[in-house]
């Protein structure tokens, strides 16, 4: 095994793993304490008689179209999605005010059918007749109507017709029932 030198008041673990960069460090410390040739020698200093310029402002950076095309693209879309979410809450407002209005209508249907119902009821007409004073007819009230002849009807022409009239009128059926026909 090598030897180790050894620093006072440092400990070894048996291992220098724990401590990878130790011989870096000597480096640097030996070669901190040495002085190069060149830092011996004076500097020389120019007198600084003009003024330092100002540090070069930074050109400003120019944005490709395509950039600027998606971000407007973005811009839109994000546009239409606000406004769906308006149209969707209108909608979803609507839709609630027409649930409550099915709601009452439902319950009036109900109402009103059951007074329709009663309108058939024959215990109610009945109160409802006797309330407007009428009352059923007594025998002496009834009358009878014979219609034992028998069932026959006539039917009269104004007049005889003149023969070119009658013709115009035949020709006239028959272009109707042609028409009817094709119709």
């Amino acid at each position: 095994m090598a030897e180790q030198k050894k620093r006072p008041g440092t400990t070894t673990y048996g291992s220098l793993a724990y401590d990878l960069d130790a011989l870096v460090r000597e480096h640097n410390l030996e070669e901190a304490g040495k002085v190069q040739e060149h830092e011996r020698q004076p500097v020389r200093r120019r007198p600084q008689t003009q003024r330092q310029a100002a540090a070069a402002a930074v050109p400003r950076a120019k944005a490709s179209p395509l950039v600027v095309g998606c971000v407007v693209v973005l811009a839109a879309m994000v546009l239409l999605l606000i406004m769906g979410y308006v149209q969707l809450t209108t909608i979803s407002g609507s839709m609630a005010a027409m649930k409550s209005e099915l709601a009452e209508l439902n319950d009036e249907h109900v109402s009103l059918l059951t007074k329709y119902e009663q309108t058939f009821d024959l215990a109610t007409v009945k109160e409802t007749a006797e309330a407007a004073g009428m009352s059923k007819p007594t025998s002496a009230q009834i009358e009878y109507v014979d219609l034992s002849g028998s069932d026959t009807a006539v039917v009269y022409r104004a007049s005889a017709e003149g023969l070119l009239t009658g013709i115009m009128n035949g020709v006239e059926r028959g272009f109707n029932a042609v028409l009817e026909y094709f119709r």
